[in-house]
């Protein structure tokens, strides 16, 4: 996405519309990257028999949500290539928006994490070509026709990185001709002319879109868990200037998008991040822009952990209010009218909720609601959560929490073989909704209005 673009969507995003309109979702979390659907005219009186499926189909195993794109569905999920399981690919595979019915797929060596086995990023589209991101830091280039590699780029064999816990699981970022991912790529493995610390790593990389050459270098100490591989930053405008805004784990940066150089910097504490404890921080988020401010989700570990509000001025960042209910570990926020909206999801606590609602101007906490759902999309002035099981179709109201309804449960027994389902988002594109088990069944919903 150009800056220019963003600037121009934010504008169309804030205007009322008076007719139906279908959209696209191209990438991870939707047209602008922000949880947000610009869809209006869908179905949301539903049925008490339960919304209609239209198609159902594995795609292997992960958390990896859809992207749809001129009648095209693309995803991610890793299949076991062996009874035993001990062997798996990373594929990707492309389905048809209106039948389900594979068109093709192209697969990669992947790995069975014990503890989150399965793919985790989702391909981002870019008219003609589709960029994916793998575990093992592979960043392929596909015809979106056909699957055919454009180009591609190891991270490890290529340049050298690292593969960290838990495997890559951020989702291609476009800026204009750039294509930005993270890679762990320690200082005694580039080039000595680039006068980098051996201490230090590179963590953020961008290249040429067309070609897969690499343009520039971020560098941060991160460590192998946590340090920023999990999430890409943010495009966005602030106090008038393009900026990248990334969260590593240990810091908040604010990046120039054609150079990667930093604009300004937020190192959290050692207290915060618990270092005496031996741990570094982790993050698996995309922060939260509004204005000249951030809302962003710190984790010392996989339990406890904080949201935190920081406001740009210039070169200059602080923090201006944080709350420990804005734990939101593996799912991104949602602003919407000068408020965040966010789930409390981590390891220790429930895995499912409370909802929260805060307001981003003082970080007062104007309501919670328990039981509503897991990771959630906003479509027309209304949030889709799903709980692993079922949607919940709710008001989006800065007042109170209003549930409108509940559909039946979308995935038997044997769809639903492991955990950590509410952890993927629910997509409502061109009058469809789609959910994804971790255990790799995709279903598609019909909820086109009259």
């Amino acid at each position: 996405m150009s800056i220019a673009k963003f600037i121009a969507a934010v504008l169309v995003s804030g205007s009322i519309s008076l007719s139906a309109r279908a959209d696209d979702w191209p990438q991870f979390r939707g047209p602008n990257r922000d949880g947000i659907s610009r869809e209006t005219g869908w179905l949301t009186q539903w049925p008490a028999q339960g919304l209609k499926v239209l198609w159902k189909q594995p795609v292997g195993r992960g958390y990896s949500n859809v992207a749809i794109a001129n009648g095209r569905v693309f995803t991610l999920g890793l299949v076991s290539k062996d009874a035993l399981k001990k062997t798996a690919e990373e594929t990707v595979t492309c389905l048809d928006e209106a039948s389900g019915k594979v068109l093709w797929q192209f697969s990669y060596a992947g790995f069975q994490d014990r503890s989150f086995p399965g793919s985790r990023s989702t391909p981002t589209v870019d008219g003609k070509v589709v960029y994916v991101y793998g575990q093992h830091g592979g960043l392929f280039c596909l015809e979106c026709e056909t699957g055919k590699v454009v180009w591609q780029k190891s991270m490890v064999k290529d340049l050298g990185a690292q593969n960290v816990t838990y495997g890559y699981a951020a989702s291609p970022l476009l800026v204009d001709d750039l294509v930005i991912v993270p890679a762990r790529i320690l200082g005694n493995k580039v080039p000595k002319e680039l006068s980098v610390k051996p201490a230090s790593n590179a963590l953020l990389l961008a290249f040429k879109k067309r070609t897969g050459e690499e343009v520039w270098r971020m560098y941060h100490d991160s460590y192998q868990l946590g340090g920023g591989y999990y999430a890409c930053p943010t495009a966005c405008v602030i106090n008038g200037k393009p900026t990248l805004v990334y969260h590593t784990g240990n810091a908040c940066f604010g990046l120039e998008p054609t150079t990667g150089k930093p604009l300004w910097e937020h190192v959290f504490s050692d207290d915060d991040l618990q270092t005496k404890k031996g741990r570094r921080g982790i993050t698996a988020q995309e922060p939260a822009v509004l204005g000249n401010r951030i809302v962003c989700c710190i984790h010392p570990d996989n339990s406890v952990g904080l949201g935190v509000c920081l406001e740009v001025n210039g070169d200059q960042v602080k923090e201006v209010w944080r709350d420990k209910l804005l734990d939101n570990y593996s799912c991104d926020y949602i602003l919407w009218k000068g408020h965040v909206f966010g789930i409390q999801h981590n390891d220790a606590a429930s895995r499912i909720g409370p909802l929260y609602c805060f307001e981003v101007a003082t970080g007062k906490k104007k309501w919670e609601q328990k039981d509503a759902g897991g990771t959630f999309t906003l479509v027309d002035g209304k949030f889709l959560a799903f709980t692993g099981e079922q949607l919940i179709l709710s008001e989006a109201s800065v007042d109170g929490y209003k549930e409108l309804a509940r559909s039946q449960k979308l995935f038997s027994p044997d769809e639903l073989a492991f955990r950590y389902s509410d952890r993927i988002a629910p997509v409502l594109s061109n009058g469809r909704i789609y959910c994804r088990s971790q255990s790799g069944i995709v279903v598609c919903l019909d909820v086109r209005g009259k």
